[in-house]
């Protein structure tokens, strides 16, 4: 991120184990992402804002040990938990993604995946991405788009929810939907053989991720009264009645759209 305080979400322990649930969940749509792409073995790879190490450990398993993984992210308590078990090829820093101070044309692929939707300023991430490529490197993203994202049992408490949601993301500079205009971005900025792929999980509410909801509940809550953005009965009304929504056995929830956009760097 390009500062703490100005990501929106609460920054503790839970928040490090949604993290950490997040990326087991897409784990898969990361691995087909790097095989279409063309990751390759020795390959010098970033991956900014690391989080908890997923995608830098898949990275790492594509460019084995003749490989780099520079794996960076601005939560210092989370960088240092993290070190302790690290191993080559990956080395992890605290850093700011969109100024990493990293040299210019020094990596094969760099890489950043729910980055630009909390922490917003897509354009400029997408400079730095670039500018640390060497010629013909590779850029890839992967961000949300929230349409597609459901919870039927909720009612009419879950549109209100991801408004909110929505809002929240805005007061820090963020775009929940990012996604949907990461592909355009990557050709305005010259990127070049510019690819997309989409994808949505269908899931039960017993699902571990179908719980998303409620994590977002319980760490936008402070900022949406700082805001201003909703009272505290209606926040704990709409809770209610998305918890019940995914405390039902038979329930089915829609996940919000992952994009993922890749491409190349410009030749020199």
């Amino acid at each position: 991120m390009s500062a703490v305080s100005d990501y929106p979400l609460t920054r503790d322990a839970a928040e490090h184990d949604r993290l950490q649930q997040q990326a087991e969940f897409w784990a898969g749509d990361a691995a087909l992402l790097f095989a279409q792409a063309g990751v390759r073995a020795g390959d010098r790879v970033a991956d900014l804002g690391c989080g908890t190490l997923h995608i830098a450990t898949q990275l790492a398993s594509r460019v084995g040990r003749e490989g780099v993984v520079r794996a960076l992210d601005s939560d210092a308590a989370l960088v240092r938990a993290l070190r302790a078990g690290v191993a080559a090829p990956v080395a992890v820093e605290c850093g700011d993604a969109y100024a990493t101070g990293w040299p210019s044309a020094s990596l094969d692929a760099v890489h950043a995946r729910f980055l630009a939707a909390p922490a917003g300023r897509a354009d400029a991430l997408i400079g730095e991405m670039l500018r640390l490529l060497r010629p013909g490197g590779l850029v890839l993203l992967q961000e949300p788009a929230a349409d597609s994202w459901t919870l039927p049992g909720a009612g009419a408490a879950w549109p209100r929810l991801l408004a909110l949601i929505r809002a929240g993301f805005r007061c820090r500079g963020g775009d929940f939907d990012a996604g949907a205009t990461i592909a355009e971005r990557l050709r305005r900025a010259g990127a070049r053989g510019i690819r997309r792929r989409t994808v949505a999980h269908r899931i039960g509410t017993s699902h571990p991720y179908a719980r998303l909801p409620l994590a977002f509940c319980r760490s936008l809550t402070a900022l949406w009264h700082e805001q201003g953005l909703a009272a505290p009965a209606e926040l704990r009304e709409l809770t209610a009645a998305i918890a019940a929504a995914c405390d039902d056995p038979r329930g089915t929830t829609t996940t919000f759209t992952l994009v993922q956009a890749w491409g190349r760097r410009a030749a020199a």
